[in-house]
């Protein structure tokens, strides 16, 4: 399982079982018939970046917002249900066929920039429920000014919540979804998270079975080897307000949209004067008004005897590089090394050039999370569940 692809840059990207997202190219207004205008006509300072940085600054929650204290980047922390830590990690030798490593965003300074608060989180749980079949993964991005409070909580809390949900039925779509609609529930009487919230893209694997919980957009991806090259085979897909089925969930409720514009910026649902930059997310309860939604989208994937790997990150990742482009990179990695550490380095180097490239002194937080296939190697599977 997983032998090495060849590079082929032309590969199409496959998916999974969802359509690819057709993005709206005019104005769209609400149902009461009220139209919002685009970034163009804008008099309002608050929602109307006045630069290309600010964009993607506001790209979440589109709103000012004083900078946040400097913050080193650092490696991801991961979640193996351990109560004694606010930040509990796995075991090294536990993790042989995971790499994980998260690195905080940049904010433009008259010097030159410094680190911002890293909004995002990453989960690892192995052995899940006990069981060296079971594996649990996922990724997090915070936005606003309670975004990484968010993050954390569902990071910490979504485990168990998954955890007692099998306990009441062995249907894993099911329990993905009453999981994701309880811990936004439950965040509510956590915190004030009215105006801030997160992304969550959350694998469960139980042997080479994988089930894919989304909302948001963060993604996950798996990387495929074949004799005609190497694929980025989608297992989620991105929750932009502008996507057809998202659109009108909002336009029923009464919201507004503006699509995605010629200068980056990207397509957002508005309300009172914040502009979210995507439809579905856990937190944000403020604009479940307008369609914005906790529920999260279901997906199934088989692995493959060619699979290499399955990729989850951030949209600090996935803002510049297509999952082709990720594809590729973990090929031209694995001909030197198949050490999954240096794979989800090798991706978040490639995002931060992009970001440098594109955006100068601004970065998003970049969150990588990587599971080598076959998932259970050896050595894991001699550990047994405590």
């Amino acid at each position: 399982m997983g032998s090495i692809c060849a590079k082929r840059a032309s590969d199409p990207v496959a998916t999974a079982s969802v359509a690819p997202d057709s993005p709206a190219t005019t104005l769209i207004k609400g149902g009461n018939g009220d139209a919002l205008q685009g970034k163009e006509g804008c008099t309002d300072s608050l929602t109307c970046p006045s630069s290309k940085k600010e964009t993607f600054r506001d790209r979440r929650l589109s709103i000012s917002q004083q900078a946040h204290p400097s913050a080193p980047g650092r490696r991801l922390s991961v979640y193996n249900g351990s109560p004694d830590s606010p930040h509990p990690s796995l075991q090294s030798e536990q993790m042989s066929t995971i790499g994980s490593l998260t690195i905080a965003g940049l904010e433009p300074t008259p010097s030159g920039s410094s680190a911002k608060i890293n909004q995002d989180r990453g989960l690892a749980v192995w052995p899940f429920r006990g069981d060296v079949n079971e594996g649990l993964f996922g990724v997090y991005d915070g936005h606003a000014k309670l975004g990484h409070e968010v993050s954390q909580y569902v990071m910490e809390t979504l485990p168990g919540i998954v955890k007692a949900w099998m306990l009441q039925t062995d249907n894993p779509r099911q329990v993905l979804r009453e999981a994701y609609l309880e811990v936004d529930k439950a965040l509510a009487n956590h915190m004030d998270a009215s105006v801030s919230g997160t992304t969550a893209v959350t694998c469960y694997l139980r042997r080479n079975h994988i089930w894919v919980a989304n909302a948001g957009d963060s993604r996950a991806m798996v990387c495929r080897s074949s004799k005609d090259g190497c694929l980025g085979i989608a297992l989620s897909v991105d929750h932009k307000p502008d996507t057809p089925n998202e659109l009108k969930r909002i336009l029923a409720m009464g919201g507004y949209v503006t699509p995605a514009g010629s200068n980056g910026s990207p397509a957002r649902v508005w309300h009172n004067l914040r502009g979210l930059a995507m439809a579905r997310s856990i937190g944000d309860h403020a604009a479940a008004t307008v369609g914005v939604i906790p529920d999260p989208e279901i997906t199934e994937y088989d692995v493959h005897d060619d699979d290499v790997c399955m990729v989850i990150a951030s949209d600090g990742v996935w803002e510049f590089l297509s999952n082709e482009e990720v594809a590729n990179l973990v090929y031209r990695t694995c001909v030197i090394s198949k050490d999954p550490q240096r794979i989800v380095e090798t991706i978040v180097d490639e995002a931060s050039h992009r970001w440098k490239v594109e955006e100068g002194d601004y970065r998003d937080d970049i969150t990588v999370v990587v599971l080598m296939f076959p998932w259970q190697s050896p050595e894991m599977m001699s550990i047994r569940a405590t």
